[in-house]
């Protein structure tokens, strides 16, 4: 499904993420609208209760009311900065900034959804439809090559 009219709503009332257009890894403007078709849906479905009485409708829109908070704040806050080519900072869902080395990546895993980046003291997640740089993606090759390399050795 496509949120091409929230989508230009969103760019034209709030304009482009400076930042995350300098982010190396960042998720697309449609997740934003994603959260605010979210938000949209508990109002319709909250307000279909009140007039239908249906249970059904209430439960649906306090999940579309919770799940929207989740979806603005993954848009907002994960991102990746490269800042060297030996260390990059990720960002998570909520705000809390942690820098890796390219040196410590252990492996990378592809999820249904997503994929996972293992590093040596955690986990980086990152969103099937993230907008990825093609420097970090170098950089991210790389150290798996050399990884494998070293263990084929």
């Amino acid at each position: 499904m496509k949120f091409r009219i929230l989508t230009l709503i969103i760019t034209k009332l709030l304009g482009v993420d400076k930042e995350a257009e300098k982010a190396d890894m960042h998720l697309p403007v449609k997740v934003a609208a994603f959260g605010l078709a979210l938000i949209l849906g508990g109002f319709v479905l909250s307000a279909a209760f009140i007039f239908t009485k249906e249970i059904y409708l209430l439960v649906f829109g306090i999940i579309c009311f919770g799940l929207a908070p989740f979806t603005l704040l993954c848009y907002k806050n994960q991102r990746i900065f490269v800042i060297s080519d030996e260390e990059f900072e990720y960002s998570t869902m909520f705000g809390r900034k942690t820098v890796y080395k390219f040196a410590d990546i252990k492996s990378l895993r592809a999820n249904q959804d997503s994929m996972t980046l293992f590093v040596a003291d955690g986990k980086v997640h990152i969103e099937s439809s993230a907008i990825l740089s093609q420097r970090f993606m170098d950089l991210i090759n790389t150290s798996l090559e050399e990884k494998n390399g070293k263990q084929n050795n």
